[in-house]
């Protein structure tokens, strides 16, 4: 059996009055984009600091839910944070109708986020990346030709800044990037649910439709807990917490305790919204770089961090500061995918709106859309690839969602 992460550690060993209180590029934000970003920095021999406001490892709101893809991106095993792995999704309406599908093949990990972080975090020190946890930053202003942070361990200085510090970014907001982003909310659960319960779901998730306007709960097992959780558009975030309380009961958990219960935003970059430019770029969660119909966004977060981390060090080796040539791979390596995404949820909750029944009823006969849906998770084919096989599903959003965006 491989060896689990310990949930707490030793304090980090580059503390504040240690700290060397400049480098080449600094990464706000040791999530998966910051933390890959900063590893493949430090690879390319760039002198990279990494800065998080908490210490480290960290509780993190997050479904924890890692298509295999993810995992496949990554040129390292990440088998002793995995929790459980999914073969099965389960579907259900508003806890009725349910069917299960299952893969021929593992789609997803099931992960705790502090962990699961942490070992990124690792790699990226193993590589020479200089971590600084528990120190916030406050401000960033321009200086020269790089930036000062203003942080709670004093000036920060670097020539190349790259923001990973998610949906909230004070990196954006101070440098004017990823402005104007589309939004989804979300709130999340760890339950202590009872043995027989968490026996049930190994292997299998749930994903609940039928909320409104769109939406959906779910329900993700790890070791010791089951994620459990909501997401709805920013003007039914009122309706959350009932309709957390009633999936909850639907699923005979209605009495089992509650350890965390977080709310976080999800941020969706939809159109050539800048996101780098001289001497910055913005990773992940603060890019908006989440796909629409499942609302997962770590894989992109990975992918964003790798993307960043070869352009950012091209562009020290080059000479320059502009960031321009990572927004333009970002543009052609993920942006297709993510407007693909995009389509199918509108399509998708547009049928669910205007039809349930028919729409549950053909998901659950339809043998090719889970077929495609187990292709994207496991990194076989893309949300763009399976787009191009039904080519009048874009004229078809439109039309249905004329008068009703999601």
């Amino acid at each position: 059996m491989s060896r689990r992460l310990p949930r707490s550690r030793a304090p980090s060993p580059y503390t504040h009055c240690s700290m060397r209180m400049e480098a080449e590029a600094v990464v706000v934000g040791a999530g998966p984009a910051g933390a890959t970003a900063a590893r493949g920095l430090a690879l390319r021999g760039v002198d990279t600091l990494l800065l998080e406001r908490a210490r480290l490892p960290r509780y993190k709101s997050c479904a924890g839910g890692i298509p295999v893809r993810t995992a496949r991106a990554l040129d390292f095993p990440i088998d002793e944070v995995i929790e459980d792995t999914i073969t099965g999704l389960r579907l259900t309406y508003l806890g009725r109708h349910g069917f299960t599908r299952w893969a021929q093949a593992p789609i997803a990990h099931m992960v705790m986020r502090d962990r699961f972080d942490y070992l990124l975090v690792r790699k990226a020190q193993a590589a020479g990346a200089r971590l600084t946890d528990g120190i916030v930053v406050r401000g960033v202003e321009r200086r020269g030709d790089g930036f000062e942070l203003d942080t709670s361990a004093g000036a920060v200085r670097c020539r190349l800044l790259l923001g990973a510090d998610g949906a909230n970014s004070l990196v954006a907001r101070a440098l004017g990037l990823g402005e104007g982003l589309a939004e989804s909310v979300a709130l999340e659960a760890e339950v202590r649910a009872p043995l027989a319960a968490r026996a049930t779901w190994r292997g299998l998730a749930n994903l609940d439709l039928g909320y409104r306007p769109w939406g959906y709960a779910w329900l993700f097992p790890k070791a010791e807990v089951l994620s459990i959780g909501l997401v709805v558009p920013p003007r039914a975030a009122r309706q959350l917490r009932g309709h957390l309380t009633a999936y909850l009961a639907r699923l005979g958990l209605a009495d089992a305790p509650v350890e965390r219960l977080v709310g976080h935003k999800i941020r969706f970059r939809r159109g050539p919204v800048p996101i780098a430019g001289e001497g910055a770029a913005l990773l992940g969660d603060a890019a908006g770089l989440a796909d629409e119909f499942s609302e997962e966004g770590i894989y992109y977060a990975v992918r964003s961090g790798q993307l960043a981390a070869v352009h950012a060090a091209r562009a020290l080796v080059e000479g320059r500061r502009w960031l321009g040539s990572y927004e333009r791979a970002v543009d052609r390596a993920l942006m297709p995918e993510l407007r693909a995404a995009r389509v199918i949820a509108r399509v998708f909750y547009a049928s669910l709106r205007l039809s349930p029944w028919l729409t549950f009823r053909l998901s659950r006969r339809v043998a090719y859309l889970w077929q495609a849906l187990f292709r994207v998770m496991r990194g076989d084919s893309t949300y763009d690839r399976e787009l191009a096989r039904w080519p009048f599903l874009p004229a078809l959003a439109r039309t249905l969602l004329r008068n009703a965006e999601p």
